[in-house]
């Protein structure tokens, strides 16, 4: 059986190009509309209620944000499109789920409708858009929300709860206000590029530290800080600079 697809996208001929590797490519997904805006998605999508909505992140009207919150009952699957890898794009990362960036490739289309295949929507994928809509509309940035990807599957974790993460390989490990630990599968790499710079810093190439939880810093070559639950974390000489000069704003 086939899944009902609706592509959101202003672009005729980004939206003509993605419909046609669909239908190429994706012979279990058939695309039944396209829309332009955010007033036309919100008819197309409640008329058609399709299983899969490729939603393209700015639009004439608003974003594809917009679009998602008129529909708290989540009954489909979203890829987001998107032409930057901009601060959309980390919101997106920030909660697991899934994108394509333009033009679109086939190989990545591909994969990311494997992982919608994959997803249960009524559980883990409604909790990771429920988490995208939350952070969304929450202005205070530490009260929102990430998604770790863990062996045993995400944990949603806040991010003021976050005291530091360290590398461990090509995984991270994340320590919280509550004492708790959580492995990640990701780089620390991964979580420095998606963490606001404001409010997180690298202070060392093992080290990402959340700025609200960092009690003291104690000069040195490279110094070192001292976190709330009295961690000791160095301060490499390169970093040294940036850390005093975003610690200070």
């Amino acid at each position: 059986m086939k899944r009902k697809a609706v592509i959101v996208e202003d672009e005729i001929h980004s939206a003509g190009d993605l419909k046609n590797l669909i239908g190429k490519y994706c012979a279990d997904v058939e695309v039944l509309s396209v829309a332009q805006t955010v007033r036309q998605a919100v008819e197309v999508i409640s008329d058609v209620r399709p299983d899969l909505v490729f939603l393209d992140v700015e639009l004439p009207d608003g974003d594809g944000f917009d679009v998602l919150s008129n529909f708290l009952d989540h009954y489909f699957d979203v890829i987001f499109v998107t032409a930057y890898d901009n601060y959309a794009l980390k919101a997106i990362k920030i909660c697991a789920l899934d994108y394509l960036l333009k033009p679109v490739d086939k190989t990545d289309l591909i994969g990311a409708i494997n992982k919608v295949r994959l997803a249960d929507r009524t559980s883990e994928y409604r909790q990771r858009t429920n988490l995208f809509l939350h952070n969304n509309n929450q202005h205070d940035i530490y009260k929102q929300k990430i998604a770790l990807p863990t062996m045993e599957g995400l944990m949603f974790v806040q991010k003021d709860e976050i005291l530091y993460c360290n590398a461990n390989g090509g995984y991270t490990n994340f320590f919280l206000r509550s004492k708790e630990k959580i492995v990640a599968c990701k780089p620390l790499s991964y979580f420095e590029q998606i963490f606001d710079k404001e409010h997180f810093c690298r202070t060392h190439q093992s080290f990402l530290v959340n700025l609200l939880h960092v009690s003291k810093y104690m000069k040195g070559k490279g110094g070192h800080l001292v976190i709330a639950d009295g961690t000791k974390i160095p301060v490499s000489v390169r970093m040294k600079s940036d850390f005093l000069d975003r610690f200070e704003k």
